[in-house]
């Protein structure tokens, strides 16, 4: 069975047209010339055109018989992620059609590209086509705040979150608005009904864990339970792996906090007794033992528990979880002592090495 054929959708400027055959370019006649030269082209092709001229583009859209519909093309080149391509495709649409579809996604596509203030300007234009458009109101609170216009963000976006109570995308991106702006305590409810309206979304969960984190105090125990529970549901996903670099971060400070930002003599000690026995040990044996500690570290070591208590396949006894962290950095600086951990010990771990005669 044939494919449907592509549509060509070009937007052409006319500094490279050929303009010799053509009537002079300020006349009435050279309007009709152009677009009656491209319509003729496809003809002879058995395509169908609309070709339009403006004063620095020629625009074509062009269908094949049985050919596959302009708009329906171009919106699933975006939803592949072929966004580079799309564009001037949405923009030559954009110019010719007053679509909101593809006013929004020509916005969108900009504003993810990296072409922020030109997104907004498009934006704009797809708002007073539709003024109800909650996508294209996200889209846009979404490029004013990559501009730093977070008020400008946030008073878009309250007003898609009020005409659109229950979309979370919209709550998100709020909570998200005004996270980046310093305010934290008003993003806090808009997060917490992101992630309760879309509770299998990672980025929603994420969101309100990092809010938490940010207010700081009473609230750190939830973030720390929050970014617990995301390592644990979305493992596979990056948010899990974010999560666990929040973890492991919301310890250490703890960690420095509880001395004041001075050594934790606790964890020299522990690397002190992990170099010793590690240098009775095979390479490969240490190796196993740095990577089930490793593993047990994403699910979660209560570093700032030391009752709680963990136990190793490779090795004899109970141990805590800075115990834990303070052998797996010593594990892993043994193999390579360049390499960051991720535990924040380093200032302990060079301690240890110069106690034990290694500096």
């Amino acid at each position: 069975m044939t494919q449907p054929q592509a549509p060509e959708i070009r937007q052409i400027p006319l500094t490279e047209l050929d303009l010799a055959a053509l009537p002079p370019r300020e006349s009435p006649e050279f309007e009709t010339a152009v677009t009656t030269r491209f319509a003729m082209d496809y003809a002879q092709r058995g395509w169908s055109a609309v070709v339009t001229v403006d004063d620095a583009h020629v625009r074509i859209l062009a269908v094949p018989k049985d050919g596959i519909e302009p708009k329906h093309y171009v919106l699933g080149l975006l939803q592949n992620g072929f966004l580079a391509d799309a564009l001037p495709m949405l923009e030559a649409l954009d110019a010719m059609i007053p679509d909101i579809d593809v006013a929004y996604n020509h916005g969108l596509c900009l504003s993810e590209l990296g072409r922020p203030e030109e997104a907004v300007a498009v934006l704009e234009r797809a708002l007073e086509l539709d003024p109800t458009h909650n996508h294209a109101g996200i889209a846009m609170g979404v490029a004013l705040a990559r501009l730093d216009r977070y008020d400008e963000a946030a008073r878009v976006l309250t007003r898609v979150v009020q005409a659109t109570p229950d979309d979370p995308l919209a709550k998100r991106n709020l909570a998200a608005v005004l996270m980046r702006g310093g305010k934290a305590q008003e993003a806090l409810p808009y997060s917490r009904q992101a992630a309760s309206l879309a509770p299998s979304d990672p980025g929603a969960q994420l969101g309100l864990a990092q809010c938490l984190e940010a207010l700081g105090g009473a609230y750190l125990d939830e973030a720390t339970n929050t970014y617990r529970a995301i390592v644990k549901r979305f493992s596979d996903h990056p948010v899990g792996e974010m999560a666990e670099q929040a973890l492991t971060r919301l310890s250490q400070q703890t960690m420095r906090d509880r001395v004041a930002g001075g050594l934790r003599m606790d964890a020299v000690m522990y690397m002190q007794s992990a170099i010793e026995r590690f240098a009775r040990m095979d390479p490969a044996e240490v190796g196993r033992i740095t990577m089930e500690i490793a593993m047990l570290g994403r699910e979660g070591l209560e570093v700032n528990n030391p009752s709680v208590r963990y136990t190793l396949k490779g090795m004899k006894g109970d141990f805590s979880a800075l115990e834990l962290l303070s052998y797996m950095h010593v594990g892993v600086r043994s193999f390579d002592p360049q390499a960051d951990t991720g535990t924040g010990l380093d200032r302990e771990y060079e301690t240890a090495m110069t106690l034990a005669g290694k500096r």
